[in-house]
C-alpha cells in the first residue's frame, strides 16, 4: 500500500466524526490490502471487484478476517442484499469508470449502502494534467474530454472510440479535483477531509477524501 494512502486511512479513520467499528464495504478492493488494513482494527468488511483473479487472490490472503469477497461491477450492486455499511471506501476504483451515467449510478450506490452519517473514503487519481508528462508517459494513449484511451485492436469491446481511423477504449478518467470534489458533493455528502497531491513525477495528481452521508429525511 502506497504510502500517502496509509497515512490517510490512519487520519480519517482516527477523526471523531469517523465510526470506530462496525461494517466496511470496498469498491474496487483489488486483492484487499486496503480492506484488510482497516479491519484490523475491529471492522468486519465485504469487498467488491470486478476482477475474479483478484477476489482469488483476496480471499487467500484475507484468511483469519472477518472479510467477505465477492466479484460484481460497482456501478451495479445490488444495495439490499448488501445491507448497510458504517464506512465505503473507493479503492481507487473512481477514475477506472470514465462514462458520465455510470459514474452517477456509482455515487448512487455508495450513497444507498452507507447508513446516515457513515464515512465515504475516496482514493482517485485526478487533474489537472500534465499533458506534456503524458504524451511522454503514456506513449501511443489518447485524451479527450478528461478521458484517457489506449489503443486496442480487438473490435469487441464495449464503448470504443475512434481517432483517426483506429480503436481506442476509454481507461481512465482523470477530472480535475475540484470537479471530483463536486461529484461527491452532489451526491449528497459532506466534505470532511481533503487532501490533494500534485505529483510532479507523474502526469496527474491524486486525491484522498473523507465525506459523511447527509441525512435525507425520509431516507436511510
Amino acid at each position: 500500500m502506497h504510502p500517502d494512502i496509509n497515512n490517510f486511512l490512519k487520519d480519517v479513520l482516527s477523526q471523531p466524526w469517523a465510526p470506530k467499528n462496525g461494517r466496511v464495504i470496498e469498491l474496487g478492493c483489488g486483492t484487499g490490502p486496503i480492506l484488510r488494513r482497516v479491519c484490523k482494527r475491529g471492522f468486519s468488511g465485504v469487498g467488491i471487484d470486478v476482477s475474479k483473479t483478484a477476489i482469488s487472490m483476496a480471499k487467500e490472503q484475507s484468511k483469519g478476517l472477518d472479510i467477505k469477497f465477492k466479484q460484481g461491477d460497482v456501478c451495479s450492486l445490488n444495495a439490499k442484499s448488501l445491507g448497510k455499511f458504517d464506512i465505503a471506501i473507493d479503492g481507487l476504483c473512481l477514475h477506472c469508470i470514465t462514462d458520465v451515467k455510470d459514474r452517477k449510478a456509482y455515487f448512487d450506490n455508495v450513497f444507498k449502502i452507507l447508513k446516515n452519517d457513515g464515512l465515504f473514503v475516496l482514493l482517485t487519481m485526478c487533474g489537472p494534467m500534465d499533458r506534456k508528462m503524458f504524451l511522454k508517459v503514456c506513449k501511443g494513449h489518447k485524451i479527450f474530454k478528461k478521458v484517457i484511451y489506449v489503443p486496442v485492436e480487438n473490435e469487441g469491446y464495449k464503448g470504443l472510440a475512434r481517432f483517426n481511423g483506429k480503436s481506442y477504449l476509454p481507461n481512465r478518467y482523470i477530472g480535475h479535483w475540484k470537479d471530483i470534489l463536486a461529484e461527491v458533493h452532489r451526491a449528497g455528502f459532506e466534505l470532511k477531509l481533503i487532501r490533494y497531491n500534485a505529483n510532479c513525477k507523474d502526469f496527474c495528481g491524486t486525491l484522498t477524501v473523507g465525506a459523511l452521508k447527509q441525512e435525507i429525511a425520509g431516507l436511510g
